[in-house]
């Protein structure tokens, strides 16, 4: 069974909403701390975050987890 991915928030700037990669064999997702704010930004999170394999309830913690 895949390990779940990991996902943590840093500032990528104001163009990048997300990105993915593994580490050490397991997936990680970094995701812009402005995609709570931002609607444009949060729909393409959450497209990368599809991408890795997350699902809508992993990917809605994550972007709560970014708007406190």
């Amino acid at each position: 069974m895949p390990e779940k991915p990991a996902v943590v928030a840093a500032n990528l700037g104001p163009r990048v909403a997300a990105f993915t990669a593994h580490l050490h064999g397991r997936p990680v997702a970094v995701i812009n701390s402005a995609a709570g704010r931002s609607p444009e930004l949060r729909h393409q999170a959450v497209a990368a975050l599809l991408g890795v394999g997350l699902d809508a309830g992993l990917i809605l913690g994550a972007l709560h987890g970014v708007r406190r």
